[in-house]
């Protein structure tokens, strides 16, 4: 009897102590490592739709535009990164006037902001490493023409493939290719002896073809 009543207690103790041991949470180590900071400063040639279309087939657009800015990212994960880019451009104002054919009137400036995830698909070689974002943002035109000014400020989605070659562990030859897409809208536009020229809003298409250099810290 007195053997039987030992036997249960032991039991009972090795039963309690399992169930104190289950209920003991069990320390894990999450190491979290800071993401890798970039910067990507670049210049190019921007090419612009028509502003917009007028009536008997005038229209008023970018004759040709260049391009400097940067890009700043923060990696999220592997391959993946959150990109902030700022970019300038200007060049000639250009009428296309039926008959006449095009006319430059004067100075445009384009200032692209935007926000994008980004994702760079490495590989074993790291010769070619592809380039793929997606974001958004804003857009800011201004157009000059004989001392007035316009402007039109308008959200705008962005989207860009390129490619990194890299040069160093730490640094690469970025190639890109980025259209803006947005509205613009001016109003009228006065186009002196020419008369004035009603915008019509509607999405332009604004690519930015650069090269720059990409610098990890």
């Amino acid at each position: 009897m007195r053997s039987t009543t030992l036997y249960a207690g032991a039991f009972a103790a090795l039963v309690f102590a399992g169930v104190g041991e289950a209920q003991t949470p069990r320390s894990s180590s999450i190491s979290v490592n800071r993401g890798a900071f970039a910067v990507a400063p670049y210049a190019g040639y921007l090419v612009s739709q028509n502003f917009f279309e007028g009536p008997l087939n005038t229209s008023l657009g970018v004759q040709g535009a260049s391009v400097y800015g940067a890009q700043f990212s923060m990696a999220l994960a592997p391959g993946a990164s959150l990109v902030g880019a700022m970019g300038y451009g200007s060049g000639d104002l250009e009428a296309g006037i039926p008959i006449f054919g095009g006319i430059s009137l004067g100075q445009t400036s384009t200032l692209l902001l935007d926000a994008s995830v980004e994702l760079r698909l490495e590989n074993s070689t790291k010769r070619f490493i592809p380039v793929f974002q997606l974001g958004g943002g804003a857009i800011r035109r201004e157009v000059t023409i004989a001392g007035m000014n316009r402007d039109a400020f308008d959200f705008q989605v962005s989207g860009a493939v390129g490619a990194d070659l890299p040069l160093a562990r730490n640094i690469a030859v970025r190639l890109m290719a980025k259209d803006h897409v947005g509205k613009a809208d001016f109003g009228t536009i006065n186009l002196g002896s020419l008369g004035t020229l009603e915008a019509s809003t509607k999405d332009l298409h604004t690519v930015a073809l650069t090269g720059g250099l990409r610098i990890e810290f």
